[in-house]
């Protein structure tokens, strides 16, 4: 979004200048025409940031999907996935390109192999994180917990959520006492 706009604004002030009057033509105020001319950059502005962030939302969202599609297609979260996105979102992106139908098809052959090879360092970097962090995750799932008065016991935890948490309360509760009716 900020690229859009400072883009936009950036153009903007290139062709103010042109647009401003000689000192000694009289057709409308210089008042008028700067006020004209800040409420057209303005427009622009906010223009080129609503499109600037369109653009880079639809690029992430085309990228996340295919990147997850495959994960949960192939059963494998690896940087083969991010590789494959990089390289799909590189040639949609650049059939968008202006120009001719040999042009569109040359610049999604490039962008294709531009976005698979941007994407191989970020999907080895991901997978090596994930590498790191899954003895982390498993080591927290089998945390000790204090049982039966402050026995420590090794328990796996049952679940996590809510509900998880609500059913382990529960089970731990005593019974309530049985009134005698009257």
């Amino acid at each position: 979004m900020l690229y859009g706009g400072v883009r936009e604004a950036a153009s903007a002030a290139k062709t103010e200048q042109s647009r401003l009057p000689f000192p000694h033509e009289d057709k409308k105020p210089r008042g008028k025409i700067i006020r004209e001319m800040t409420e057209n950059k303005v427009l622009r502005i906010a223009r080129g940031t609503v499109l600037g962030g369109a653009k880079l939302g639809a690029f992430v969202a085309l990228f996340s999907g295919i990147q997850h599609g495959l994960a949960v297609h192939r059963g494998n979260h690896d940087a083969l996935n991010t590789v494959a996105a990089g390289g799909v979102t590189g040639g949609t992106f650049s059939l968008t390109l202006p120009g001719s139908l040999l042009t569109r098809i040359s610049s999604a052959a490039v962008g294709t192999l531009l976005g698979g090879f941007l994407a191989l360092p970020l999907g080895l970097l991901q997978s090596n994180l994930e590498a790191e962090l899954k003895p982390v995750q498993e080591q927290e799932a089998r945390e000790p917990q204090l049982i039966d008065g402050g026995i420590q016991q090794l328990k796996y935890k049952e679940g996590v959520g809510v509900d998880a948490v609500i059913r382990r309360l529960e089970s731990r509760a005593p019974e309530p006492a049985l009134r005698s009716q009257e």
